[in-house]
């Protein structure tokens, strides 16, 4: 039988507890409740509401470099993002391909 991928840790002791609650309500504020990725921003005007906190530089790749809590965390780290933007940033971040979104009309919507 495989094991889960799913940590066992609460997510206290993966460092999202109180503190991280109140800098994701403050990150959220900041950028007015709209998805802050590039697709979202670029080009043609995209009102995208965000009700998710995405770390620009991951948890992972700033420890490896030697970052502080503190600056991983920061604000300046730090972005308001939509649902599916931050599943489909962390799985190009870990070299997959996101699945395609399908339109109304049932063919995939190509992402400029």
């Amino acid at each position: 039988m495989s094991r889960s991928n799913w940590s066992n840790e609460s997510r206290h002791a993966r460092g999202y507890g109180t503190a991280w609650d109140k800098l994701r309500k403050l990150v959220l504020q900041r950028d007015h409740g709209l998805c802050q990725c590039d697709q979202c921003k670029g080009g043609e005007i995209r009102l995208t509401p965000a009700g998710e906190v995405h770390h620009i530089i991951s948890k992972a790749i700033a420890k490896r470099k030697g970052w502080t809590q503190a600056q991983i965390d920061s604000v300046d780290n730090l972005q308001a993002v939509a649902h599916d933007c931050h599943e489909r940033i962390n799985i190009t971040d870990k070299g997959g391909k996101p699945k395609p979104r399908i339109g109304l009309d049932g063919y995939p919507i190509v992402e400029r």
